[in-house]
């Protein structure tokens, strides 16, 4: 994390992220869940840094994980699918949306479609293929072909 001001620099460090409690509206209608972003003092114990915390609404978050899906390198993309494939339950919900997606996203449902479609060709043929197997059968070694003689 890299915290700036200006061209004075507050802290860089590596960040940890954790959940924050909620922050109420000033109308009390509504709860918005937080996310607190501070310095990782673990991983970095040499050079000590004053408490800062930045804290982010769920709407900057939706903003910061659209941004990095949308980034033109693909190693931030593929950070946030990283964060996705590693929790079971994200991805469970993902998949469960693509294959039951509203009309309205019908780009989505056909997204879905066409790659449900691919996979399901290399399916069948696995199917009918598994008597086949890709390589030949090797002999045992010399030192293993007599055990079986010898339990007989």
């Amino acid at each position: 994390m890299l915290v700036r001001e200006g061209e004075r620099i507050c802290v860089s460090a590596p960040a940890k992220a954790e959940a924050a409690p909620d922050a109420i509206t000033a109308d009390y209608y509504a709860s918005l869940p937080q996310i607190q972003l501070s310095p990782d003092r673990i991983r970095d114990p040499s050079r000590p840094h004053p408490p800062i915390e930045v804290l982010l609404d769920g709407n900057e978050v939706g903003r910061l994980v659209e941004c990095a899906i949308r980034h033109p390198r693909p190693n931030m993309r593929n950070a946030v699918l990283a964060a996705i494939w590693n929790h079971p339950e994200t991805f469970r919900q993902i998949l469960q949306f693509g294959l039951n997606a509203p009309e309205a996203f019908g780009e989505i449902r056909n997204l879905v479609a066409e790659e449900l479609a691919k996979t399901a060709p290399a399916r069948e043929a696995a199917a009918s293929d598994e008597t086949r197997t890709l390589l030949p059968r090797m002999p045992l070694p010399a030192h293993l072909r007599d055990r079986g003689k010898q339990r007989s």
